[in-house]
């Protein structure tokens, strides 16, 4: 199948580039003549012989209109539909911390088929899988990604309209981290931070600046849940019992001086154990 774009290509045609192989399609003369323009929000797709025609309204629904443009043109030469997005913001979270790590490749073969989706948004949970600097015990034989592998994630699917951003812990999940020995002043139990000290709060300050900087988002994902072990070991010998609650609004007061990233104490207030998505300030 071949086609030749016509019309408002300069934003979309290096992510069609990268799908073309994936598709069967080439593009060239001679090819079905698709006029590529701007819609008032919603997508149109359609075909009449060898004239076919997408608009969109946001730079991801091309996409998703490329994908039914070609896979509607192998059952028939004439045709048109129309799609109303009915979220704003729609994408998975990819869980980048259980087992192996995938590779760049891997992420940006899942990015196609999310591009094809019409999907806008990506998550990457990362518990300890991305670089600290002076940190090296963090992600230490876990396949970590380093700022270069994320920033070219991040690139990748900007092509498509994706925007990708991170999700962090900063409480507990950290079994992995905090079992190495030389990191044992950060460790109150086996997976959760030792809250309340200046060593911890410029750790979690800059795992917020590690996590954040490769990408061209303001979201980060700033998760405190399942702490159920919070303020039960090294902080309770040294502080006496503390209800977690407290511990974790505490917590969650000391972030907000952070000047990228700031989970807003209201939120944990209001739906504790969970930050939300913040805006890098």
């Amino acid at each position: 199948m071949k086609f030749r774009f016509a019309g408002a290509v300069s934003d979309i045609l290096p992510g069609a580039q990268l799908l073309l192989d994936e598709l069967g399609v080439e593009l060239g003369e001679g090819g079905v003549t698709v006029e590529v323009a701007l819609s008032e929000g919603e997508l149109q797709v359609g075909r009449e012989h060898t004239r076919a025609y997408i608009r969109y309204g946001r730079k991801h629904q091309f996409f998703r209109g490329l994908g039914l443009l070609i896979q509607l043109s192998r059952h028939s030469d004439t045709f048109h539909l129309q799609e109303n997005q009915q979220f704003d913001q729609i994408g998975p979270m990819f869980d980048l911390s259980r087992n192996a790590v995938l590779t760049v490749d891997s992420f940006k073969l899942m990015l196609n088929k999310m591009a094809l989706m019409g999907m806008n948004s990506v998550m990457l949970y990362m518990e300890d899988t991305y670089e600290i600097e002076g940190e090296p015990y963090f992600g230490y034989m876990r396949g970590r990604y380093t700022q270069a592998e994320l920033k070219e994630i991040d690139d990748y699917a900007d092509q498509f309209g994706i925007e990708a951003f991170p999700s962090i812990q900063t409480l507990a999940h950290l079994e992995e981290f905090l079992k190495w020995e030389p990191i044992k002043h950060y460790r109150d139990t086996k997976g959760a931070l030792l809250v309340g000290g200046e060593q911890t709060d410029a750790l979690i300050e800059r795992m917020i600046e590690a996590a954040s900087a490769p990408f061209r988002s303001k979201k980060i994902h700033i998760g405190m849940d399942e702490a159920e072990e919070l303020g039960r070991g090294k902080y309770l010998d040294h502080n006496g019992y503390v209800s977690r609650f407290d511990i974790m609004i505490a917590s969650g007061e000391g972030s907000g001086s952070r000047s990228k990233a700031r989970p807003e104490t209201d939120d944990v207030e209001r739906h504790v154990p969970e930050a939300r998505f913040r805006r890098r300030r």
